[in-house]
């Protein structure tokens, strides 16, 4: 059989035209799509029409699909689309399921059976769905469900109404019910928007009818999907574009993650779940104007790449100094604060990658800036006079380097050395374990093996308490981060202290005092990251940090010595 290399391209000739209108049977214009979808696949592997008994190697369907959509035409197999073309894990899929597997992947049903298009034009608002989804289990529990629910007000309202069974768990099914509030109508929605009920919706109706976190898509789209010219949109235009389209956050701004001003497809993402990939090209193919395959701000917006910028903030919030900025590393973090204030180390990222970091030294005023050496994540000695990093030079490893950028001496293999408070050890992570090196013997040892915790990864930056004897981290475990305390000294309990699906930083600081960890993460009031706190000795969850500023996100943070001020680190 043939490669499917021609499914794209009929679908993408498949263009809802003026004189082309759905039927009366079926008012949904991506059942057209699906059809030509379908005629693809069927001529590519040669009439499997006319043999539907006939099985396709799975992994070999799957990695002719991925490159059927690619820009290049690039193969690759993508785990998850082959759990959605197979899903009886028997190797081989059928035409049934290849069906089924083109009807997900244009968002007309999900992997649950559930459809999320009918034929009557209706789409359920499954991007309100998969926001509520924090753990991508397909079902909303009560606890998911009350804390990420749109309108916080009425959650608990809301979700009785919808748990039909009263098991405490929200199904599609019953998210989904028809004629419930979860279901949008798009055609009703363009005869309301039609104010001059000309049948047609121009770019003043079109931004009216729109509601503002969707705004940015108007322009866009109207130029897209207006196949006349005519500057206006048809109903089975209005249909077929993001903005009468309802099963996945369209509203989410693409980031331009390569800094070369452009949109690429594989930056053309609106959720950390990439479904719908079908769709998702086709909407890229019909956004991209000059078929160039890349989307340039005037024909989509997306959030152009800013470099990263340091801060020192004032604990009261009243001191806000930016301290560093430089377009030859548009990244940079971990700041670490000198022992006596006067100092911060911290690396910075060119855009060649990680692999290429460096480790910069500066004065806290942000003046005198010194290039010291390859590396990442710097942490002081207790004497201020050399620190701990972590290089990929012979590999991955933990290192000592003295303050001029010269190597002392590699540790061991691993990454995240983190220097103790008191010079004493150096705790680093290897082999998803925890490990301690002995300054003075030159000993290591592991003091939370692989395969005795609950953690699938152990994150970089850990922080050490001002005593010395215990270690703040992050793990990552099924669909969630948490932080946990580690005990060094004495019995090795761990605290598991706090987890969160939110997007959660890798940097912590301990106060000088010991009462508070310090960290970022992501606040749904503010959609960005901003400064938590998080009391190590109760069992409150956190809270911001009550005079640090919002309006900017922030990543990565150090401490002064004396707590006074904070170094934050800022996307812009």
């Amino acid at each position: 059989m043939h490669q499917l290399f021609s499914t794209f391209a009929i679908v993408c000739a498949v263009l809802v035209a003026p004189s082309q209108s759905c039927n009366a049977e079926n008012l949904d214009p991506f059942s057209l799509l699906l059809d030509r979808a379908v005629e693809a696949m069927d001529e590519s592997y040669d009439g499997w029409n006319h043999r539907p008994e006939q099985t396709v190697d799975s992994t070999t369907f799957t990695t002719n699909y991925t490159a059927s959509i690619s820009i290049d035409g690039r193969r690759r197999l993508d785990r998850v689309l082959l759990l959605h073309a197979d899903p009886d894990l028997d190797q081989e899929v059928t035409r049934e399921e290849v069906l089924r597997f083109l009807e997900i992947q244009l968002g007309i049903r999900w992997v649950t059976g559930d459809r999320l298009r009918e034929a009557d034009g209706r789409v359920v608002d499954f991007a309100k769905f998969i926001a509520a989804d924090v753990d991508q289990n397909d079902v909303l529990s009560k606890n998911e469900f009350l804390e990420t629910w749109w309108e916080s007000a009425v959650a608990d309202r809301d979700f009785f109404r919808l748990d039909a069974d009263d098991n405490e768990i929200v199904t599609l099914a019953e998210f989904s019910l028809p004629g419930g509030p979860n279901i949008v109508d798009p055609i009703e929605l363009f005869r309301s928007a039609d104010a001059n009920r000309d049948s047609l919706l121009d770019e003043d109706e079109l931004n009216v009818a729109t509601p503002t976190h969707r705004s940015h898509l108007v322009q866009s789209n109207l130029s897209a999907f207006d196949n006349d010219h005519d500057g206006m949109m048809s109903l089975a235009e209005f249909q077929v574009s993001m903005l009468g389209n309802f099963n996945y956050p369209w509203e989410t701004i693409p980031k331009d993650e390569d800094q070369d001003q452009q949109l690429s497809f594989d930056e053309f993402k609106f959720h950390r779940r990439d479904l719908f990939q079908l769709q998702r090209r086709y909407y890229f193919h019909r956004l991209d104007l000059d078929g160039d395959g890349r989307l340039t701000p005037d024909e989509f917006e997306f959030q152009p790449y800013k470099l990263h910028s340091i801060f020192r903030v004032s604990v009261d919030g009243k001191d806000v100094q930016e301290l560093y900025q430089h377009e030859d590393f548009p990244v940079c973090g971990s700041p670490a604060v000198s022992p006596d204030g006067g100092w911060i180390l911290f690396d910075a990222t060119p855009p060649a990658g990680a692999n290429k970091s460096q480790i910069l030294l500066m004065k806290s005023d942000g003046t005198d800036v010194r290039d010291l050496c390859d590396g990442l994540m710097p942490s002081w000695s207790s004497d201020g006079s050399q620190f701990a990093c972590s290089r990929y030079e012979g590999g991955t490893g933990v290192w000592i380097m003295n303050l001029d950028g010269t190597a002392e001496k590699r540790l061991d293999d691993g990454w995240a050395a983190q220097w103790s408070p008191n010079g004493e050890f150096i705790a680093y992570t290897n082999d998803n374990s925890i490990r301690l090196y002995d300054v003075a013997s030159g000993s290591s040892r592991a003091i939370m093996a692989k395969g005795t915790h609950p953690y699938h990864y152990i994150f970089w930056n850990m922080a050490w308490s001002p005593d010395s004897r215990q270690l703040v981290f992050r793990g990552k475990l099924e669909g969630k981060c948490e932080i946990a305390i580690l005990n060094v000294m004495g019995e090795q309990n761990l605290n598991r202290r706090f987890a969160s699906s939110e997007d959660m930083g890798q940097d912590f600081a301990w106060s000088p005092d010991g009462r508070r960890i310090l960290f970022d993460m992501h606040s749904r009031q503010h959609l960005h990251g901003v400064i938590y706190q998080l009391d190590p000795l109760s069992k409150d969850p956190p809270e911001v940090v009550p005079d640090a500023p919002t309006t900017l996100p922030w990543s990565n943070i150090s401490l002064s010595p004396r707590g006074e001020w904070m170094v934050l680190v800022t996307p812009n």
